[in-house]
């Protein structure tokens, strides 16, 4: 979570404190003060160290080396910690890179007070991860990672070309091809969504694709889903679509949504709110 204005100029109206503080106590009592003065500097500069120096440094460094992941949080604790009135929180997450098996990692985070139900145990979280160095994490809130760009139905933001898809079913797909698949699957869901059969379903599992969508930058995730029809029996089935950013939470396994399915065909299946 990045610093807002707010949070900047309470840092600097506290540094100013702390050295006039300092200057006060060391002509006070030179010993004292000296003392006071060194604690502060060494309390002081630590918390600065921690929540700005180092994030900005991985920050700099993931921009540049970094690849796009997804991360499922297995555990979550808070530290007691809390940062312009926002909580800090250690995750402990079970991350899927682009190649390679998935593994654990531990990470602490600053986040909104207002959005604490994101990070829930079993939420999918977009991250961004150093491949020479599996505990350079950060989460992924703006889309970013060297590795992929974005890519949209019709327009918009597209795959370089140079690139591929890094994870899920189409890993390794093409950036043309990948950006052709994604105009095919927009004109055959908006079709089923006006004639195929509403229903709901339960989601099984979601994977994300590692594709991020327009400027909002929407997930396009593959979801198992175990359908329940209006009437006859639950079917399992698979669908790729794209998931609002702002909904991802709402898509994780075991949640309820809205579906649409081809009554002939129950392979057929596309989610009509996302």
């Amino acid at each position: 979570m990045k610093m807002n204005a707010a949070g900047w100029i309470g840092v600097i109206i506290g540094g100013l404190g702390g050295l006039i503080g300092m200057t006060v106590a060391i002509m006070a009592s030179p010993v004292f003060g000296s003392i006071f003065a060194l604690v502060f500097i060494v309390v002081f500069g630590g918390v600065f160290w921690s929540f700005f120096i180092k994030p900005a440094m991985v920050r700099s460094k993931l921009a540049k080396t970094g690849v796009p992941a997804t991360a499922k949080i297995v555990s979550l604790a808070d530290t007691g910690v809390t940062v312009n009135m926002n909580p800090q929180i250690k995750l402990t997450l079970e991350v899927t890179p682009p190649m390679g098996a998935p593994y654990m990692v531990e990470m602490k985070q600053v986040i909104s007070r207002l959005d604490t139900a994101s990070y829930a145990p079993g939420n999918i979280l977009s991250v961004i991860v150093d491949p020479n160095d599996k505990n350079l994490i950060e989460l992924n809130t703006d889309g970013g990672g060297s590795s992929y760009g974005g890519s949209s139905y019709g327009g918009g933001n597209t795959v370089a070309a140079q690139n591929t898809v890094p994870t899920g079913p189409w890993a390794g797909m093409g950036a043309d091809e990948a950006n052709k698949r994604l105009l095919d699957l927009n004109t055959q869901n908006v079709a089923l969504m006006s004639s195929g059969e509403p229903g709901k379903a339960i989601v099984l599992k979601y994977t994300w694709m590692g594709i991020y969508v327009g400027p909002e930058n929407n997930q396009v995730a593959q979801l198992d889903l175990e359908v329940l029809p209006q009437s006859g029996s639950t079917f399992k089935a698979q669908t790729i679509c794209v998931i609002k950013a702002t909904s991802v939470s709402k898509y994780q396994p075991g949640a309820e949504i809205f579906v649409a399915y081809d009554r002939n065909d129950n392979s057929k299946v596309t989610v009509t709110h996302s």
